[in-house]
C-alpha cells in the first residue's frame, strides 16, 4: 500500500503541471534568486525556513527537514512575480514513513518569465534524502539538483549541483541549523553562488507558535560579510487549523522584504491550503503572491 501511495505521488508531479524561481540574469542579485526558490508557506515567513523545515518546505531550504515528520506530502503550488510577469508553477513530494530510517524528497519547477523585456524559461528539479539520529535529536539530508534556464533564446545555464544541511533539537521546543547550497556550480558562479546558511527555531505544535530566524550568505563573494541577508519569521497556528504567517527580511544594498501567509489544514490531517505574499522594497518595488494546495498522511 505504500509504494502504491508513493507511486501515485510521483506520478502527480507529470500529472500536474509541476513554483518558484525566477533566477536573474547577471543584471539581478543573487539574493533574490535564492528567496524566490520555496514554497508558499515559506514565503508567508521571508524564507526564514533553514531551521523549520520540514515536509515539502524542506527540498528547496535545508534537505534535513526531509526526516522533521513521519508523513506523506505532496503539494502542488502557482507564484506569480510582478516584477517580470513570471509565472510559476511547482509540485512537491516527501516520504518519511515508508522508511522511518531513511526520508526521501522531490521537487520539480517550471517558470516562465520576461526579464528586462525578454523571455525567460526555467526548469528545475531536485532530489533530496535524510536520515534522523540519535532519536531525531539530529537530522542530516543531502539534495542533488539540476537547473535549465533560457535567455531570450539562448541557453544560459545548464548545471547539476548539491545542498546539505544539519539540524540539531537539543530541547523538544528549540531548533538550531544549518545549510549549505550550490556546492557544485562549475562556471555558473554568477548565478548560483555557493551560499551557507544559519538558522533557530523555537516553538511546538502543542505551543501553536513557531518564531524562526535565519541568516545567509554568499560565500562565492570576495567580501562575504556584505552579502548578509537576515529573516524573522513567526507562524501561529489558530485552534490547530488555521496557520497565520508573518514574515522580514533585510539583505544587502538596502533590500526589505514583508511577507504575510495564511492557510487551513483539514482537522483528520487529510489536506491543507495556503496563500502568501511579499512586497520587495528596494531601488525598484516587487511582488510576489503563492498560494499552494497540500496532501498530507
Amino acid at each position: 500500500m505504500r509504494r502504491t501511495l508513493i507511486g501515485l505521488g510521483l506520478m502527480g508531479l507529470f500529472l500536474l503541471a509541476p513554483s518558484v524561481l525566477m533566477a536573474k540574469t547577471p543584471e539581478g542579485d543573487w539574493l533574490t534568486s535564492r528567496e524566490l526558490l520555496s514554497t508558499s508557506r515559506g514565503y508567508g515567513v521571508a524564507n526564514a525556513m533553514v531551521a523549520s523545515s520540514a515536509g515539502t518546505t524542506a527540498v528547496w531550504h535545508n534537505p534535513a527537514g526531509i526526516a522533521s515528520a513521519m508523513m506523506y506530502s505532496v503539494d502542488a503550488g502557482y507564484m506569480y512575480e510582478h516584477d517580470d510577469e513570471g509565472h510559476g508553477f511547482e509540485v512537491n513530494v516527501v516520504d518519511m514513513k515508508s522508511n522511518p530510517y531513511v526520508g526521501a524528497g522531490f521537487g520539480f519547477v517550471y517558470q516562465h518569465g520576461s526579464v528586462n523585456g525578454k523571455a525567460q524559461h526555467l526548469v528545475h528539479t531536485r532530489l533530496g534524502i535524510a536520515v534522523p539520529l540519535a532519536k531525531n535529536l539530529i537530522s542530516l539530508g543531502v539534495t542533488g539538483a539540476y537547473s535549465y534556464i533560457k535567455y531570450d533564446g539562448k541557453k544560459l545555464l545548464s548545471q547539476f549541483t548539491m545542498d546539505t544541511g544539519i539540524i540539531v533539537r537539543p530541547l523538544e521546543w528549540l531548533a538550531v541549523a544549518f545549510a549549505a547550497q550550490n556546492l557544485i556550480v562549475g562556471d555558473y558562479k554568477a548565478y548560483m553562488p555557493r551560499t551557507m546558511s544559519f538558522g533557530a527555531m523555537a516553538g511546538s505544535i502543542d505551543w501553536g507558535i513557531n518564531v524562526m530566524f535565519e541568516a545567509s550568505f554568499n560565500i562565492s563573494a570576495k567580501d562575504i560579510a556584505d552579502t548578509g541577508s537576515y529573516g524573522v519569521g513567526l507562524e501561529y497556528v489558530l485552534r490547530r487549523l488555521v496557520p497565520i504567517r508573518l514574515g522580514y527580511r533585510y539583505e544587502c544594498d538596502d533590500h526589505h522584504v514583508l511577507a504575510v501567509g495564511l492557510g487551513y489544514r483539514h482537522q483528520e490531517g487529510i489536506f491543507g491550503l495556503d496563500i502568501a505574499y511579499q512586497h520587495h522594497f528596494a531601488d525598484t518595488s516587487n511582488e510576489l503572491l503563492s498560494g499552494s494546495l497540500n496532501f498530507y498522511f
